[in-house]
């Protein structure tokens, strides 16, 4: 019964990821409604703050650098693989003479 005492290990592993997991959910929609109650009972001078809090937390510009930086360095990476490509293709033509 050792097959059975393993599976059952297994799920009571998986079991405790699962709960851990939906705790953490839990308190992200908790502190979410927590947010919005208190965005709906504010007025619309403070309602205007949160929104200039929330604009100034968020920098969409370095979003877009970050995009522009990922695909940068894609193309970096592509050229770099086609060069090694390149002088493999050319070691495997002009092999270097046997002493």
């Amino acid at each position: 019964m050792t097959w059975w005492k393993d599976l059952l290990r297994i799920f009571k592993s998986e079991a405790s990821d699962v709960k851990e997991g939906l705790t953490q959910v839990g308190r992200t929609l908790d502190s979410e409604l927590a947010k919005k109650e208190a965005e709906m009972a504010a007025s619309p001078s403070e309602r205007v703050d949160m929104i200039l809090d929330e604009i100034e937390s968020s920098d969409p510009l370095s979003e877009i650098e970050a995009k522009i930086k990922g695909t940068q360095s894609d193309i970096e990476a592509e050229n770099e693989i086609e060069a090694e490509r390149t002088s493999s293709a050319e070691i495997e033509r002009d092999p270097p003479a046997e002493r």
